[in-house]
């Protein structure tokens, strides 16, 4: 929702500044309405973590006040579509139902309703007002959505100028049977002009300061799934006909910072139900790029976690944002029509804080059409209410936005001191953590501010301190670890020495010993040894393993579990940077049985499938050759996780590509190694027989859930059977 901002300067003392609002609570809202105390609050709090989960948080925001027109001695709202708060403090609402405008003080007294005016010398009147915007010097704007035209007034309510619709003389600028219904209006710092008009996917309609149409602005791009886009590419000619366009989505709101920034919310409701997170919120500047900084756990979209269209909920799909408003720090407010809920955001796009909830209590909203905000006081305007509910801050938020002033002052030692207060109340809330851990970087605290933000799931910053922190570890070590280094490359120089004079001496004995009489043991060693040769030497390694029987079954077991110990290693010790996995929810049977498990169906389906296809190979000999086709794997994925741990973000090309080595090392061993030289096959044969081996694996595994599936399905039928028979006896 447009409005004009206010430039303040916070200059009280920022604890004196929370009890001040403290003690004013109700005090501007409190003149009228219907006051809401000594109640449960209907809506419960909670922010996102980093793997998307709901946590509780304490209530930012409580309902104060339920305003309807007959409060304010206007007669009932019918269908009111805006509300701005000016910048001076007054507020405007569009009462779209009663065609007119309604402009009250700070404290809710009536200034003036606006309902007609003269315009060339005869009365007129508004047609269902949408939108309105109000500027710094008190101009009021008008979005006069029934008469297609946009209608400035000056800040004394008397007509100023009426915008028509964009005209263009380049053909093909304006779309074919294009109808200019406006919705909403702003104006930046220069005049200008933006629009959103209905059903219009070609983004911001963009006047000059004189009502010149300039073009369209921001029109957001249409990313169409794989699926919608395969079936494109299929379909007749008359299928693609019938098919839905891939048209932008529409903008529903917008707003405009100090800096004349313009923050827009999209109709991105529906394009969600894939689980695909769109970008709901956009700031654009001049030119219509996006320059919104989404540095949060999820973009700014709303609720994270929503039921699906398959649910029973009442309150289906992703959140509807109509409406939004930009305060002091490049803190934003968004409105969720979908569930009747407020969330903010920072300037990183961090979840500060939420509210609301859809309902017909007190407290709740039914259909929240326009937000602002006076001061720290958040104004909603209901259009199935007809009412304006008023949201007071309570302690937590008071405390938040107190941190954030700090920290922008440059007050360091009480931004932490802020921030510790806001932990206790609130031990979920990771932006606390991050907010310590920036200001004991801003003291050179590196090692503190690491733990800070590691308990803040901050990586990024993370990087930072830790690259800091290292340097400095560096500098102050650096001649022990020298000495170190330098004794370290001695004993290696004389321990080969040694070590030579000692071989050659041993060179009289015969190093060939048969296979037949060693022990279990030391036979696997062996052919553990012998996997080594197998990674540079595929061909000839895996012939062996086969036909000269260096392989066995044991040491084939043995390297299963090493990649097993190796995945479990890997996800909880890799170091925190690159490690994005919840280690609190480890389950080691989960963890086996996901290597244990592909790796069985790979060497079952893989022999079932070569039985039929002229395959050399038994069930034996695709397990081990499968088997110590994973040693790279071992190899890599061990001293790579722990160089993980003392890598910053920006080194971590190295880490990423080495492992992707690895991977790819393991896979080609497993192409040519385990199944073309197993299985005498050529390389066409290889690579078709691998594929059918992978979707073999994947209807195995259909199967399988199908039958667990059907199997409990049969097992609840008797379980309800057999209480039946129980209650009827």
């Amino acid at each position: 929702m447009p409005t004009c901002h206010r430039e303040r300067q916070l200059v009280y003392p920022v604890f004196a500044l929370i009890f001040f609002f403290l003690i004013l609570f109700g005090g501007a809202a409190g003149a009228v309405g219907v006051p809401i105390s000594n109640f449960v609050v209907p809506y419960t709090s909670y922010t996102y973590d980093y793997w998307g989960e709901a946590v509780p948080a304490p209530q930012a925001y409580l309902p104060s006040h339920v305003i309807t027109g007959s409060d304010l001695g206007v007669g009932d709202f019918r269908a009111p579509s805006d509300l701005v708060v000016g910048p001076g403090g007054d507020i405007y609402i569009a009462d779209a139902g009663n065609n007119r405008i309604l402009v009250f003080d700070s404290s809710w007294q009536l200034l003036r309703i606006m309902d007609s005016f003269i315009n060339r010398g005869e009365e007129d009147g508004f047609a269902r007002p949408q939108g309105i915007f109000v500027t710094a010097d008190g101009s009021l704007y008008v979005a006069d959505t029934g008469q297609t035209r946009i209608i400035q007034f000056d800040s004394q309510g008397e007509l100023v100028r009426i915008i028509g619709p964009p005209q263009s003389e380049v053909e093909g600028v304006l779309p074919a049977g294009f109808d200019y219904r406006p919705l909403k209006v702003g104006v930046d710092l220069h005049d200008r002009i933006y629009v959103i008009s209905q059903d219009l996917p070609e983004g911001l309609i963009s006047f000059s300061e004189d009502g010149r149409f300039r073009g369209f602005l921001g029109a957001p791009k249409v990313t169409p799934n794989l699926a919608d886009y395969i079936w494109s590419r299929l379909a007749t000619r008359e299928q693609r006909a019938r098919m839905q366009v891939f048209l932008p989505t529409e903008y529903t709101n917008f707003d405009l910072d100090p800096d004349g920034f313009i923050y827009a919310t999209t109709k991105d409701e529906d394009q969600d139900d894939s689980g695909q997170k769109r970008d709901r919120v956009k700031m654009l500047n001049a030119k219509g790029e996006d320059l919104l900084r989404r540095l949060g756990f999820d973009p700014p979209v709303g609720d994270v976690q929503y039921p699906d269209q398959h649910s029973t909920a009442t309150r289906r799909r992703a959140s509807l944002l109509v409406d939004i408003t930009v305060q002091d720090f490049g803190v934003y407010s968004v409105l969720d029509s979908n569930r009747g809920r407020v969330f903010t955001y920072d300037n990183n796009g961090n979840l500060l804080y939420m509210f609301g909830s859809r309902g017909t209590d007190y407290g709740q909203m039914m259909q929240p059409v326009a937000l602002d905000y006076q001061d720290y006081t958040m104004l909603v305007l209901d259009a199935q209410k007809n009412a304006i509910m008023i949201y007071e801050p309570t302690d937590y938020a008071l405390l938040i936005w107190a941190a954030l002033d700090a920290y922008n002052r440059g007050d360091y030692e009480l931004t932490e001191a802020l921030w510790r207060k806001v932990l206790e109340l609130n031990g979920n809330y990771d932006l606390a953590y991050t907010g310590i851990g920036r200001t004991l970087v801003r003291r050179e605290l590196y090692g503190e501010a690491m733990h800070f933000f590691k308990l803040g799931n901050n990586r990024a910053e993370y990087s930072d301190a830790f690259n800091l922190y290292r340097r400095g570890v560096i500098y102050e070590q650096f001649s022990k670890a020298f000495f170190v280094l330098l004794a370290l490359g001695l004993a290696i120089v004389l321990g080969r020495k040694l070590r030579g004079r000692k071989n050659s001496s041993a060179m009289v004995q015969s190093a060939a010993a048969t296979t037949s009489g060693e022990g279990l043991i030391r036979q696997t060693l062996r052919s553990l040894k012998y996997g080594f040769y197998c990674l540079f030497h595929p061909g000839e390694g895996f012939y062996q393993l086969k036909y000269g029987r260096r392989g066995t079954v044991a040491a084939a077991t043995v390297i299963l579990g090493l990649v097993v110990a190796a995945i479990v290693f890997s996800r909880q010790y890799t170091g925190f940077i690159f490690n994005t996995l919840d280690l609190t929810r480890l389950s080691l049977p989960l963890e086996i049985a996901s290597v244990v498990v592909p790796f069985l169906l790979w060497s079952a389906v893989n022999w079932a499938l070569t039985t039929l296809m002229e395959g050399k190979g038994s069930f034996r000999d695709i397990y081990i050759a499968s088997a110590f086709a994973l040693i790279p794997l071992v190899l890599f994925i061990f001293p790579l996780t722990i160089l993980s741990n003392y890598i910053t973000a920006e080194e971590g090309t190295f880490y990423h590509v080495s492992l992707a080595v690895g991977v790819l090392w393991t896979a080609v061993l497993v192409v040519f190694g385990a199944v073309m030289t197993t299985h005498e096959y050529d390389f066409a044969k290889t690579i078709w027989t691998c594929l059918l081996t992978i979707f073999g694996m994947a209807f195995a595994m259909f199967l399988g859930f199908l039958f667990i599936n059907l199997s409990e399905q049969v097992f609840n039928f008797i379980n309800d059977i057999v209480v039946e028979l129980m209650y009827r006896t």
